[in-house]
């Protein structure tokens, strides 16, 4: 039987990717730190949505230059995965624990229902599996992050999903969809636990527990109270240490034989996911200094915005309106369940 051949390295190959990638990753670094630095100060949204928005529309008026596809492409891809390993060094498990087991039985019971029940609800809202997909990891786990921690998983390894459709579309519509339900439920669970006479505790366990986004989690908690922010920021970090395993069964789900021609084999577990949950020990084993956390936490989430403006240049506006209202309506009806299945949980348990 003959020996495989091994792959070489070629230094020159290397040079010649780096020169096609640059002037695109430059651009989407230019875009993700206008979206972060910038315009977020002006804008009251995540800086994630801005250079996903920025980048669609940069796309559908046509003035993404021919020299910066290569770039942009990377853009989505690697910026994203070493963010989310990041991601867990503003996770410590101790903190997580602290919380006691009634609340981690709210915290896992709404983040199984919420992901079970909308990919299972998806397909009778006319969604497509994908789009469920997406949409019922970034509504159970944290938003944005999520979804395109998602996207990463079910991309067979050419940015198509296993039905050969391209991942991006898909992707933008959840990730607009779950940005808007998360900041409708920033507005509505601190009106609606004033009006159901929750305490600060209650009320910050049930925003941690509902809300999608980390930044509106804590200025959902902010209008309550200082206790209920400090409350529905630690439930809210436990919902993503559920990002591992929620990503992990979207892969053991996909078929084997997904991987589309000529391209390499995903393996069964990422590597950032892998990544993610070392990043999660080492934080709870060492004490990482306030500000050096605090620097972790900035390139995190330039990391994430960056990626952002790559996926948002391989979307075309004039295509996205026909998973946009079916997306619509599945995030709505998950917003719900995740915030009904949280308040049941309180009652029952707190």
């Amino acid at each position: 039987m003959p020996d495989t051949p091994r792959r070489r390295f070629d230094p020159e190959q290397l040079i010649s990717r780096g020169y096609a990638i640059l002037p695109g990753a430059a651009l989407a670094l230019v875009i993700g730190a206008a979206s972060h630095r910038l315009l977020a100060e002006w804008i009251p949204v995540s800086s994630l949505l801005i250079a996903l928005v920025a980048g669609m529309l940069l796309r559908t008026a046509g003035w993404v230059p021919w020299w910066g596809e290569e770039g942009l492409k990377w853009s989505a891809k690697l910026p994203l995965r070493v963010g989310i390993v990041l991601l867990g060094l503003q996770l410590a498990m101790a903190e997580i624990l602290s919380l006691g087991w009634e609340v981690l039985v709210i915290v896992v019971a709404t983040t199984a229902v919420t992901f079970v029940l909308m990919r299972v609800i998806g397909p009778l809202l006319r969604a497509d599996a994908t789009t469920a997909a997406l949409l019922a990891t970034g509504t159970s786990i944290c938003g944005a992050s999520a979804v395109a921690a998602a996207a990463a998983v079910l991309d067979r390894g050419d940015g198509h999903d296993r039905q050969g459709r391209p991942l991006a579309s898909a992707a933008a519509a959840a990730l607009a969809v779950v940005t808007l339900c998360g900041t409708v439920a920033m507005v509505a669970l601190p009106l609606a636990s004033s009006a159901l006479g929750l305490g600060e505790r209650e009320a910050g366990v049930w925003i941690g527990a509902s809300v999608h986004e980390v930044a509106q989690v804590v200025a959902a908690g902010g209008m309550v109270g200082a206790t209920a922010l400090a409350v529905a920021t630690v439930v809210k970090l436990a919902r993503v240490v559920l990002l591992a395993p929620a990503v992990l069964g979207l892969r053991v789900g996909l078929p084997r034989t997904d991987t589309a021609e000529g391209a390499a084999r995903p393996p069964l577990i990422p590597w950032f996911v892998i990544g993610f949950l070392a990043a999660v020990v080492l934080n709870s084993l060492v004490t990482i200094p306030a500000d050096t956390a605090d620097l972790i936490g900035q390139i995190t989430t330039m990391l994430l915005t960056i990626a952002m403006a790559g996926v948002g240049t391989a979307v075309n506006l004039r295509t996205l309106g026909s998973t946009a209202g079916p997306a619509l309506l599945l995030g709505a009806v998950g917003s719900l369940i995740a915030a009904g299945t949280a308040l049941a949980g309180v009652a029952l348990l707190l």
